[in-house]
């Protein structure tokens, strides 16, 4: 946790550098498609494929960017083509802060000390009980799908 928090303190992006390397990919990806407006917010990028994206609702119909939370390649060309920011239709959560805010609250440690060594051995869990299935074992072999029947 200590180390984490450290590092984070390093990071001068605004996105955590997964997700700074993941935009960069995707960025390069969208340079492919080009972009036409149909309607306020709603774009339709064209490439060997049309796809409809509405960038008011974060939403693409390769749905994507409903899955990941996180603008795919179409969204980011219809992001770029309406001259937006970019990070403004990137989730909260792939952000610095909000690294920053899940390793604030340290966990304190918990000590073993009260504890003595011949209790733990006593408290072992033994695997299950079992019972033979009643009837004869079966010797049968289930033919794999590769195998051919020899006649």
């Amino acid at each position: 946790m200590g180390e984490r928090r450290d590092e984070v303190q390093r990071w001068t992006t605004e996105l955590t550098p997964k997700m700074e390397e993941r935009l960069k990919v995707q960025m390069e990806k969208s340079h492919r498609f080009s972009v036409h407006y149909s309607s306020p917010s709603v774009y339709e990028v064209r490439s060997d494929f049309s796809y409809v994206v509405n960038i008011s609702d974060h939403s693409c119909s390769c749905v994507k960017w409903q899955i990941n939370c996180f603008p795919c390649p179409h969204g980011l060309a219809t992001i770029q083509a309406a001259s937006e920011n970019v990070y403004d239709y990137i989730d909260k959560y792939f952000r610095v802060d909000m690294f920053k805010k899940s390793y604030s609250f340290p966990i304190r440690p918990i000590t073993n000390v009260d504890m003595s060594s011949s209790e733990s051995a006593t408290d072992c869990i033994l695997p299950p009980l079992t019972k033979r299935p009643p009837g004869r074992p079966r010797v049968k072999q289930f033919k794999s799908v590769g195998r051919l029947k020899r006649s």
